[in-house]
């Protein structure tokens, strides 16, 4: 008998691997046929990638593939969402090209500062008192729900660098949606320690390591990457 190769001889049909290139070159032409034809029509391309995902879910059950248990499998399911979030973190912060000057960010620090803590303290006030949530639950819910999605934001948000036709709302949306996450996951980090440990022993190593080791080095690591690049 030959020896296992990882060619297979004669016909093949349905594999899965060349069925999963397949749903990607299709989601791409989608994307790129909604986004030509978009112009001034209030209509997102996020509508075609909910389709394509639904018929992606009808033709994994359909086939029998074995979904990703996001249980089992949660250290890929991890990797996976960062990269994701990455991606639209960078697309998002490629658009922007404002001096870094508090009176030209001013309208972002007052979104980040002042209007997303307000949205995760009321949401989470709402979860605890008419949802009947735990307060580590309604933390969560208030840290998940409180940032701007940077996919959504975009199809609102400013346009390509050196557009001169940039208004302050589109940029502050923009802003807001690339930097907001990064403000939004210690509060989430606080959830998970409400919820699993007792007491309030955990709040010292929550600000020290979650809140101004993580803010503080992801911005002097952000900074100091943008600077080297715009040198180069």
């Amino acid at each position: 008998m030959p020896g296992p190769l990882a060619a297979d001889t004669g016909f093949s049909f349905a594999d899965p691997f060349a069925v999963g290139l397949l749903f990607i070159g299709v989601a791409v032409f989608a994307a790129v046929g909604a986004l030509s034809h978009q112009h001034e029509r209030a209509f997102s391309a996020s509508l075609i990638y909910l389709v394509l995902g639904c018929g992606a879910a009808v033709a994994i059950h359909v086939s029998g593939l074995d979904w990703v248990d996001p249980v089992a499998d949660a250290s890929l399911v991890d990797h996976l969402t960062e990269i994701a979030v990455i991606i639209a973190l960078f697309s998002a912060g490629l658009k922007l090209d404002r001096p870094l000057t508090w009176r030209a960010w001013g309208s972002t620090a007052r979104l980040l500062l002042i209007a997303m803590p307000a949205t995760i303290g009321l949401i989470a006030l709402l979860g605890s008192q008419l949802l009947g949530l735990s307060a580590a639950a309604a933390l969560l819910l208030g840290a998940c729900l409180a940032p701007t999605d940077p996919v959504l934001a975009g199809d609102i948000g400013v346009g390509p660098p050196g557009d001169e036709d940039e208004h302050e709302p589109n940029f502050a949306l923009t802003s807001e949606a690339g930097l907001n996450d990064g403000l939004a996951f210690p509060f989430v980090l606080a959830g998970i320690y409400m919820a699993g440990e007792s007491g309030a022993g955990w709040v010292g190593e929550w600000l020290a390591a979650d809140v101004a080791y993580a803010i503080a080095g992801g911005t002097a690591i952000g900074a100091a990457v943008g600077l080297a690049a715009r040198g180069a």
